[in-house]
């Protein structure tokens, strides 16, 4: 049941991460909603495994080395535990947006990224104008966040809004086949709304993309030599 779930969450992932061009978006953002999706549904005791986890598995098997390098260098910045759901997800909020602030001025000069979805600071204004307080000018990029506001966001975001888009495709792949093991899909998505425990979803998530990973790693080290 849990490997149907994640297999259907990296469906949806895929569908919400096609780029305009085959080489955009794709893997890594997919990647991000997962991570997003697994930090709003740990508890406050899981968020620092949850942590540790996502920080490990980046380093050790994503493939872009600069990337994974980066992503490691924000994870050794943290000196403290998280002890709160609030604090880890607020934490992968800030390094999703020092990534995108970064991958910006990168695509901006090489004109890699993709024209219909250019990198931007999460999220906009349109999508969630209580998430920036008074005072804020996002032309000159100095915002000044309100950080209750954009939780709350996240955790509605990729919970709940999130949730009820997967069950929206969810029900349109599985119309063909609604006489066919209709009990078992519906109980997969009812459980989908339930918090999950770090351990498990960081783990299946870990295996599952690491083997992909090192699979893929190991092709190219060949390729290039």
């Amino acid at each position: 049941m849990v490997l149907y779930k994640f297999f259907q969450w990296e469906w949806v992932s895929i569908m919400f991460c096609r780029g305009s061009r085959e080489d955009t978006r794709g893997f890594s953002c997919g990647l991000w909603v997962l991570l997003h999706s697994v930090s709003v549904r740990v508890d406050d005791k899981g968020s620092h495994q949850a942590f540790t986890a996502i920080c490990d598995f980046i380093h050790k098997f994503f493939i872009c080395e600069e990337c994974s390098q980066h992503f490691y260098n924000m994870c050794s910045s943290v000196t403290t535990l998280f002890n709160t759901t609030r604090g880890f997800v607020l934490w992968l909020w800030a390094a999703h947006n020092n990534v995108n602030e970064k991958l910006m001025k990168t695509e901006s000069s090489l004109g890699t990224g993709d024209p219909k979805f250019p990198k931007i600071i999460w999220p906009p204004e349109q999508l969630c104008s209580s998430c920036y307080a008074s005072g804020s000018q996002t032309k000159n990029k100095v915002i000044n966040w309100n950080h209750n506001e954009v939780f709350k966001f996240l955790v509605s975001y990729y919970g709940p809004m999130l949730v009820s888009r997967y069950k929206d495709i969810d029900s349109v792949m599985n119309h063909a086949d609604a006489k066919s093991g209709s009990e078992d899909l519906l109980s997969s998505r009812n459980t989908v709304a339930v918090p999950v425990g770090a351990a498990m979803a960081i783990a299946v998530a870990s295996c599952l993309f690491g083997a992909v990973a090192y699979a893929w790693r190991s092709q190219q080290k060949n390729r290039k030599y």
